[in-house]
């Protein structure tokens, strides 16, 4: 049984050492990122992002502590933020509800991927509709399946797009097209063009023994009902709701380091766009 002086010695080692708990904590940067989005982030911590990541942490003078999480990058917010595994996302959309946004750092947008040879010309969505480029490889829950649909090429793709995940079931769950798989089809042949977010296709466009082309897509879709859906974004880091202190020094972090971003998303071969403000 402890007696009062031994509880008022703990209690007075707690006393001390809470502050450095706590100053310890302020010098850690804490990310959330998925084992499962390359080329975004990687379990070997080789992605862009981790990259980015690490360039936040020496700009703010913090210690990065990557935290990783074996689900898709969609569940982040939910298994990491939420649940205060860390404090901060890489690569979100500016304006992300689900957290605090920061200055956005770099802006991109859709794409289309062909093979050099194939000489396709066009840089908006409608330019799609050309004679000869009928098969198409995208990655699901993306505007590029709004794109088919208005350029009439949706069910025509329908059986060649699900066997790029083996005809997965795609009900009650999370399915999706490996970034790599979209251009190595476009660069075997097997489709004629790709529609990707930029970002997602740089490094395996840059990489292909195949010589190929990446346009932007420069026009946003006006659907028949009135709905805009841009096809440009600006990239933020999304900080918890929690630790509203942290996002200036993220902020101060981003405008030191970004010349040192800049030749990470070079030599990633992201294109990228004027930021809009």
């Amino acid at each position: 049984m402890r007696t009062g002086m031994s509880c008022l010695l703990i209690g007075a080692t707690l006393t001390i050492l809470a502050p450095a708990y706590a100053q310890e904590a302020e010098q850690t940067l804490r990310v959330c990122t998925s084992t499962k989005d390359a080329p975004y982030s990687s379990a070997d911590g080789s992605g862009f992002e981790n990259k980015i990541a690490q360039v936040i942490a020496d700009e703010a003078g913090m210690t990065l502590d990557l935290v990783k999480i074996d689900k898709d990058a969609i569940f982040l917010e939910r298994d990491g933020i939420a649940k205060d595994l860390c404090d901060v996302l890489i690569g979100v959309d500016e304006g992300d509800e689900r957290l605090l946004t920061s200055d956005p750092y770099y802006r991109s947008g859709y794409a289309f991927v062909t093979r050099e040879d194939r000489n396709f010309n066009g840089d908006k969505w409608q330019d799609l509709d050309q004679e000869g480029f009928t098969t198409i490889a995208y990655r699901y829950h993306s505007p590029a399946e709004t794109i088919l649909k208005y350029t009439g090429r949706y069910e025509y793709n329908l059986n060649y797009q699900a066997s790029l995940v083996d005809f997965e079931d795609r009900r009650n769950k999370y399915t999706q097209v490996p970034a790599d798989r979209v251009v190595s089809e476009v660069a075997s042949g097997d489709a004629d063009i790709g529609i990707i977010f930029a970002p997602d296709a740089g490094r395996y466009v840059r990489d292909s023994r195949t010589p190929l082309k990446m346009t932007l897509i420069t026009n946003e879709i006006e659907r028949s009902d009135g709905v805009t859906i841009p096809l440009q974004y600006n990239q933020s880091v999304g900080v918890s709701k929690t630790k509203p202190d942290l996002l200036p020094r993220i902020n101060q972090a981003l405008s030191d380091g970004k010349d040192r971003i800049k030749a990470i998303l070079d030599e990633e071969g992201i294109p990228t766009l004027p930021m809009d403000s």
